[in-house]
This record gives C-alpha cells, structure tokens and sequence, in this order.
C-alpha cells in the first residue's frame, strides 16, 4: 500500500464530530477510512485490514515500531466513540468507530470491522463531503494538528473560518482541559498550526475575537502553497456555513 493517492474522505458531519483520539489511534482510523471509496457503499462485512508494512510506510516509522502502534492502537480505539450534532434536527448521536477488532499474531496486521452507525458518515457520499489526500497528515505529530487540518480543508473554497472556542473545546472533547485561553494555545491551538504551516498543503494565519475582553473565538484565514494536481487536496463539496 501506498500514501501516494490514498485519500480520506468524510461526510461534513464527521469532521464536526466531537470525539478525542490518540495519535496513533487517529492515524488507524484514518488508514482505514482511505480504504473506502466514499462514493461506494461499505463492503459488506465491514473488514478492513492495516498491516504492520503499510502503516509504517505511510507515517515513515520503523516496522517493528508500527507492530506495536497496531496492536495497542487497534484495542484502544475499541473502546472509543463519537458524538454527532444536529442541530436542525435537535438530537445528539453517540457510537463507536469500530464494532470489532481481530489480531493476527506472527502475522503483522490488524482487522478493523468498522461500526454499521458510523458507515453512513464514510460511504455513499455525494454532496456536504470533504476529502483530502492523506499524505498530507502523515507528518503532524498530533491528533488535534489532524482535527485542524479537517475543519481548515473543508471550508477551503473560501479560505477562512470562524469557530467558536466552545465548539472547539466540544469538538475536541476539551470541556475541562486548559480551562485558561493560554493554556490552551500554548499547548494545542499553537502548535497545531504550525505544524500544519510546516507539513501540509496550507498555510494558515489566526486571530482571535473577542466579546469585551472576553476571547469568543478563533478567526482562521488559510490558502494553498501549491495549486499541483498530486498534491492539493479537494475541497469540501456543497460547503454549507458554519451555524455558529
């Protein structure tokens, strides 16, 4: 397998999702996601397999390290879940990422039956979808660069977004982490976004607003570096507004 045209493609309400990932854990559902076609519904069992090889080759660490992240990252991940908003419809969603994972022992791979709750936010996409090539985040080193990333590339078409701190700290599943808006840049919000400028396809810059004295939000301002076919991502298509 190869990261050279795997790409990561996720219904909108997805990205919006509020759920906490480990590195390791974000980076085995986002090998399992460029195995999906989203236009496609999902194979009928629901198997996906990563191997020891492919992972290691795609995030550039060594096999006998990737042996490990595997096994470690594929019991984690059984046990989390994510957490859906509607607002229009006024209901709240909770469920796992997975439903079932298998261990091949001496044989360096991992199995992954993905959940039949999240397979609509993955399969038979055709409009409000935003899909990126996963390359671009095999070298950021932490899942909230990741997050970043998504809810950045997704409103790429306008290259700009407001969001909210409570969204967020939601999203994020921060609700009581780095309560101080210092805190909180200095340990994730800054870092993210340089490496984003450092690693991926965009460059970004950001503000915050305020209400009085009182930070409300964060304003992000992103474009480009290059416009190539093999290495630009695709925009969210059917890009609906932010309803904060």
């Amino acid at each position: 397998m190869t990261t050279e045209k795997l790409l990561v493609t996720k219904s909108n309400n997805l990205v919006e999702a509020g759920y906490k990932l480990t590195l390791n854990e974000q980076r085995l559902v986002l090998m399992m996601i460029s195995q999906l076609d989203g236009r496609k519904p999902i194979p009928k069992n629901g198997d996906f397999t990563i191997t020891a090889n492919s992972f290691a080759e795609a995030f550039d660490i060594s096999v006998k390290q990737s042996y490990e992240i595997l096994d470690e990252a594929a019991s984690r991940l059984y046990e989390r879940d994510i957490k859906t908003f509607d607002k229009k419809a006024k209901t709240r969603g909770r469920f796992r990422w997975v439903d079932g994972v298998k261990y091949w022992d001496g044989e360096g791979k991992v199995t992954l039956s993905i959940s039949r709750h999240i397979a609509p936010y993955l399969s038979l996409l055709h409009q409000q979808f935003t899909t990126y090539d996963l390359k671009q985040v095999t070298k950021l080193n932490s899942s909230y660069s990741i997050r970043f990333y998504e809810l950045l590339i997704q409103f790429l078409k306008t290259g700009e977004r407001f969001i909210s701190l409570e969204k967020v700290r939601a999203l994020f599943e921060l609700t009581t982490e780095y309560p101080r808006f210092y805190d909180f840049k200095r340990r994730i919000l800054k870092p993210s976004i340089d490496e984003i400028n450092k690693h991926t396809d965009l460059v970004v810059e950001w503000d915050v607003k305020k209400k009085g004295r009182t930070i409300t939000g964060l304003v992000f301002i992103f474009e480009k570096k290059i416009a190539s076919s093999e290495s630009r991502c695709l925009h969210t298509k059917d890009m609906f507004e932010d309803a904060l």
